[in-house]
């Protein structure tokens, strides 16, 4: 994401500040590698400086021996979990090396203290503006507990004996199979919280924290026996059955069921998967463009059906393909023509194809964002710009479904500039875009996959609040997920054309 780096938008720039002036203070000098990688992120920032590391000379916790030889077996089944040691001690730039005990900290002006580990940090009580700031996060209790969602956070506590406030939190789906692969994720996630808070401390100050929630730290437990289980349930049900989206539309109204009553539906092939539908109307027909995914292809291509007035569909055709997987295309008009903007996060880009046949040719016009690893592209035209939201993944993570992005211009070719709070959401229960934004009653709502307990899992819709360069913020008033034990398992994506409404739907299908 470096090219997406958030950053203030150039016309709201702040005055110059100086950097915030920042201690971290370890139980041990041996630390997981994403800890080292949030701290190393924070000493290269323009926002702050480590102006001394601190190291209490504990020992390292050794895992138990059931936890040790589990651990193991899972990273050899499914990677590593980011959690190798590191000494901070050559891993971090920073000003002083201090041991314990630590004496005249007062002296050292700190505006922000960090406490890793296992630290008692009493000690840090009152040496620094802005208090006392802890990362908290696991990854192996939610899975072991079977948990659908994985929390982390970074806490603050102001004054001494005050209760831990959040800084920055985040919710992501908990990979049922594996700590290894749900850790790996989380923690390249949360490595970026330490700075992210750190940028907003240095803008808005101590009033910024004390206006943050209050939060009770996640129980550190763990045990092997629920996983195995989860893995062999989730063999036999692969054994048994494929999973397979398709299409289902509908003429008249707008609003629909978790079951979709009164849709038909569009079943691809055994081998396809067809999902992630966006509708469009012109010269009194109806068109739909969706991704086509073959099994086994390693990739997606965006194709296209006719939809009747009298409810028939004409046979998909292929409309864009690329050497590299496309979904998710967002067809948008600017100066009288049409673009269609594809996903293409494995190119690392976000592409605007003009229309110069309509509706089987598209020519690439222009890289909107270049550099970029951004998922499922949803445009927005408000009265002065067009808003871009995206979700993205932390450094080279797989995982696209925690964390919003948002991005604005002038107009669709013109330089998109981030948003000045990016990600402005982060929470695998409600972020990714789900389709199009829409305005009803005077309110207008945007549509957002819920990823947890499994992604596609349902659409909840959410009222926009704000929406400006400098702030966002959005509150969920429905959730549709399709009812348990029904011929549906999951929801996607829902956009809509004149009278038209057009979603996907998932369901399983027997192999026999």
């Amino acid at each position: 994401m470096e090219a997406v780096t958030p950053h203030a938008h150039a016309a709201a720039a702040p005055l110059v500040q100086r950097k915030l002036r920042v201690g971290v203070f370890a139980a041990a000098r041996v630390q997981p590698r994403w800890v080292a990688e949030a701290f190393a992120q924070v000493a290269r920032a323009d926002c702050a400086e480590i102006v001394a590391l601190g190291i209490a000379g504990m020992a390292p916790e050794a895992p138990r021996l059931l936890f040790q030889t589990y651990r193991s077996l899972d990273q050899w089944a499914f990677g590593a979990d980011r959690c190798e040691p590191l000494d901070l001690v050559h891993a971090l730039p920073y000003g002083r090396l201090l041991e314990a005990p630590f004496h005249d900290l007062l002296a050292l002006d700190l505006d922000v203290a960090f406490a890793l580990g296992e630290l008692d940090e009493t000690p840090l009580d009152g040496v620094a503006h802005l208090g006392v700031w802890r990362l908290q996060a696991d990854g192996a209790h939610e899975v072991a507990a079977g948990e659908a969602l994985t929390g982390s956070a970074l806490t603050v506590r102001l004054a001494p004996g005050a209760a831990p406030r959040v800084a920055y939190q985040s919710w992501a789906r908990t990979n049922p199979l594996s700590v290894s692969r749900n850790r790996a994720a989380l923690l390249q996630k949360t490595a970026q919280f330490p700075l992210r808070a750190l940028r907003e401390a240095q803008r808005c100050g101590r009033e910024w924290l004390e206006q943050r929630p209050l939060q009770k730290p996640a129980p550190n437990t763990f045990s092997v026996v629920p996983g195995v289980g989860r893995i062999l349930r989730r063999g036999v049900e692969k054994a048994l059955a494929i999973e397979q989206w398709s299409l289902a539309f509908r003429f008249g109204g707008h609003d629909f069921g978790p079951g979709l009553e009164g849709f038909t539906r569009i079943v691809p092939p055994a081998e396809r998967d067809w999902s992630e539908p966006f509708a469009l109307e012109k010269n009194g027909r109806t068109y739909v463009f969706f991704k086509e995914l073959i099994r086994g292809a390693g990739k997606a291509h965006i194709a296209m059906l006719e939809l009747g007035a009298d409810g028939r569909w004409s046979q998909p055709v292929r409309v864009l393909e690329r050497d590299y997987h496309l979904s998710h295309p967002f067809v948008v008009e600017h100066d009288g023509q049409l673009y269609l903007v594809p996903e293409s996060a494995q190119n690392r880009t976000v592409e605007a194809y003009r229309c110069v046949d309509f509706p089987l040719r598209w020519r690439l016009e222009r890289v909107l964002l270049d550099g970029a690893r951004l998922v499922d592209a949803t445009f927005h035209r408000s009265a002065e710009r067009l808003w871009l939201f995206a979700n993205g993944a932390a450094g080279e993570s797989p995982v696209f479904n925690d964390e919003l992005y948002l991005f604005h211009a002038r107009g669709l070719l013109d330089e998109w500039q981030p948003h000045r709070r990016n990600p402005v959401r982060s929470d695998a229960r409600g972020t990714r875009p789900a389709g199009a934004l829409y305005w009803r009653n005077g309110a207008l709502y945007r549509p957002a996959q819920i990823c947890a307990p499994r992604h596609g899992a349902g659409i909840a819709l959410h009222r926009v609040l704000r929406l400006t360069p400098e702030t966002y913020a959005e509150r969920e008033v429905q959730r549709l997920a399709p009812p348990a034990g029904g011929p549906l398992i999951g929801l996607h994506t829902v956009n809509r054309a004149s009278g038209l409404t057009v979603v996907d739907a998932l369901a399983r299908r027997r192999r026999i």
